[in-house]
């Protein structure tokens, strides 16, 4: 996968400018239509040789060329990144999101202390954001948490059920996000919580919720209620080293469930709720390739974010129909 580079994007921009005669970005829609007067100019023009010229030049293969780019995935992408521009974006996950200093100073930290990602913008969601020019609102990502677990929690190792983190997802400023990304549940794979299987909708209670799919409902249930109008993607696990950490083969929990398990159930509640999916599991990091993306069977390395990030940058742009 190519990485979306700003050059890229600028440059397609142009070609569509150039092939269609597009008013230049950042002018008003009122300032782009023409008065009267400039109508009449342009009938005139009619007759003028370098106007008679320039339609001519339509059937010109070089300004046909320019037009078809308009289908260029480079053009697409240079369209996408303009309507996804400056919108805020809020992260609910555990330690292979987390980041100091974009998250609640009581939340657990795992990176740049540990790993090998040394600065935000080259976690997954930081490539996020640099691909499609969108703005973090809060991380509210903390190490070590799973989704089940009191979801009336207020400490800053708060399961992602609880009202803390969903509260946490709001911006320091009080803004809320126009996006939510969730990339949890592989803790809970791993303490072998119970998974159950979501078939519809249900009423979820607060307290301890202890089976994955309940908490992973009453999480969403939680954000859709307070931050009713955000685009929600719901991000698949990436396979983990086993119990013992060893890799080269499917984990396997205590209850005999695999990740792929969780992530079947991830996807219909995501489904069940109009959350998009981020498919992590199928971005060609596996159990077989594990030693070279992660640092521990678990944690990506700074290159396996890259992959992340790309992955998730398609997802988005392709669900906002872009």
């Amino acid at each position: 996968m190519k990485k979306i580079l700003k050059s890229t994007l600028l440059s397609a921009a142009l070609a569509m400018t150039l092939a269609l005669g597009a008013a230049p970005v950042g002018i008003r829609a009122a300032e782009a239509v023409p008065t009267a007067a400039a109508a009449q100019t342009a009938a005139a023009a009619v007759s003028d040789p370098a106007a008679q010229a320039a339609a001519t030049a339509v059937s010109d293969p070089a300004v046909q060329a320019a037009a078809a780019s308009v289908s260029d995935p480079a053009a697409q992408t240079a369209a996408a990144a303009v309507s996804l521009q400056g919108k805020k974006v809020s992260i609910l996950g555990d330690s292979i999101s987390t980041f100091t200093g974009t998250m609640p100073a009581d939340y657990n930290v795992y990176y740049p202390e540990h790993g090998d990602i040394p600065n935000a913008g080259q976690t997954w969601w930081g490539q996020l954001l640099s691909n499609t020019g969108m703005v973090l609102c809060r991380n509210a990502s903390s190490a070590n948490t799973d989704v089940t677990g009191n979801s009336l929690a207020l400490d800053g190792s708060a399961p992602g059920c609880s009202i803390r983190r969903i509260v946490d997802l709001a911006g320091t400023d009080g803004s809320t996000p126009d996006v939510i990304l969730i990339y949890m549940g592989i803790n809970d794979f791993a303490r072998s919580r119970t998974l159950g299987h979501f078939t519809t909708p249900g009423v979820q209670t607060e307290g301890d919720v202890m089976v994955f799919t309940d908490a992973y409902e009453l999480m969403l249930q939680k954000i859709k209620t307070l931050y009713p109008t955000a685009s929600i993607y719901c991000c698949t696990l990436l396979e983990r080293c086993d119990m013992e950490g060893n890799t080269g083969a499917p984990s396997v929990n205590l209850n005999g469930d695999t990740v792929a398990d969780f992530n079947a159930e991830i996807a219909a509640i995501a489904k069940a709720y109009g959350a998009s999916v981020i498919d992590f599991y199928n971005c060609g990091i596996n159990y077989t390739n594990l030693s070279l993306f992660t640092v521990d069977g678990i944690h990506p390395t700074w290159i396996a974010a890259g992959v992340l990030g790309q992955c998730a940058t398609q997802a988005v742009l392709a669900s906002a129909g872009l």
